[in-house]
């Protein structure tokens, strides 16, 4: 007798089945990540408990171009990582106890001697390398920040 489970037409194959799940899994969380970024958020921000900044970031390209993110809002206590990650495409690797290693920004891959370097503009003595890693230093309200894709063959690089 012909089991039915092997006849095309009348019965999914698991292999179906497991693509209408994988399909079904990813809307699930398309839809709960837009829930908490839309709804949950707001909320939020409506009842005080959350509070957005704006800061400026930019990105300094190795042809010059020069791209800004103004007035980015972003919750108080953001790191520069999550900041760049808002507003551009970022591949990294975290270094235990040393933190991240931005290898890549939109595209734009660290090679020797260039790599992605990020600054910050202080009035006093403008344009300072960072400190720390993107992921170790939080933004604050009305920060100016920059990333330069720079010659690092001597150090300390060129400002931007």
């Amino acid at each position: 007798m012909d089991n039915p489970s092997n006849r095309r037409g009348g019965v999914m194959s698991e292999r179906a089945w497991k693509t209408l799940v994988l399909i079904l899994l990813v809307w699930a969380v398309a839809v709960t990540s837009l829930y908490v970024n839309d709804v949950v958020l707001a909320k939020l921000q409506n009842s005080g408990e959350y509070e957005l900044i704006s800061v400026n970031i930019g990105f300094k390209y190795k042809d010059g171009r020069v791209e800004w993110h103004n007035l980015t809002k972003v919750p108080v206590g953001s790191t520069l990582l999550e900041v760049t990650a808002k507003v551009a495409k970022v591949n990294y690797t975290t270094y235990k106890g040393m933190g991240a290693f931005v290898e890549a920004i939109n595209g734009v891959k660290n090679e020797k001697p260039y790599h992605w370097m990020w600054w910050y503009w202080s009035p006093t003595t403008g344009w300072t390398l960072g400190p720390v890693a993107a992921d170790k230093y939080i933004v604050s309200d009305g920060e100016t920040l920059m990333w330069y894709y720079e010659d690092t063959s001597s150090f300390p690089p060129a400002k931007p």
